[in-house]
């Protein structure tokens, strides 16, 4: 018995999507993967879901735009959520404005894919915004605890940092140094 040979005899298999390498490489951060990936294929509990299900009365969003809260709002389109992005843009080096969710997905699918410092810098980069800003969001919704922006983006650049930091320093170069620095 095998439990490989089990799992594939009961499960359909899927053609690979093309983000399956932004979420999962060899330097995720398990429980960040896991957010990204329930973000990416839209399964996160997001106000306007909740109101459709009547478990909500009102879909605004938890950071207070006024804007009914959906994932595509929420990652990025959102001022709260954006000027978290538009710094860690910034921190990789990425100068181009802020996309809708699926574009921004697109573009880290076609320009994070592959396991080149930068690469794994922006995809490190995705996954620890989309998840803190979850985690800001509920602790908001559930908990009325607040963080500014700042904050949000010092725990982003800490996790990034803190992974980056475990890399093989072999791969280290006058670039990675450069864009280390920031971070």
């Amino acid at each position: 018995f095998s439990t490989s040979r089990a799992w594939n005899s009961i499960r359909t298999v899927s053609t690979q999507v093309a983000w399956y390498s932004v979420v999962w490489h060899p330097y995720s951060i398990p429980k960040q993967a896991f957010c990204l990936w329930m973000t990416i294929r839209g399964a996160l509990r997001t106000k306007d879901k909740l109101v459709a299900m009547g478990v909500l009365s009102n879909a605004n969003c938890a950071f207070h735009c006024g804007e009914p809260e959906t994932r595509d709002h929420l990652f990025f389109q959102c001022p709260y959520s954006a000027s978290v992005w538009k710094e860690i843009l910034g921190l990789c080096q990425i100068v181009r404005p802020i996309l809708p969710w699926q574009d921004e997905v697109d573009w880290m699918s076609t320009y994070a894919t592959g396991n080149q410092f930068h690469q794994t810098l922006r995809k490190l980069a995705l996954a620890a915004s989309v998840y803190h800003l979850w985690i800001e969001r509920n602790n908001r919704c559930f908990r009325n605890q607040f963080l500014p922006s700042q904050d949000i983006i010092g725990k982003v650049k800490r996790d990034v940092r803190d992974k980056l930091a475990l890399r093989n320093s072999a791969q280290r170069s006058e670039r990675h140094e450069s864009l280390c620095v920031t971070w």
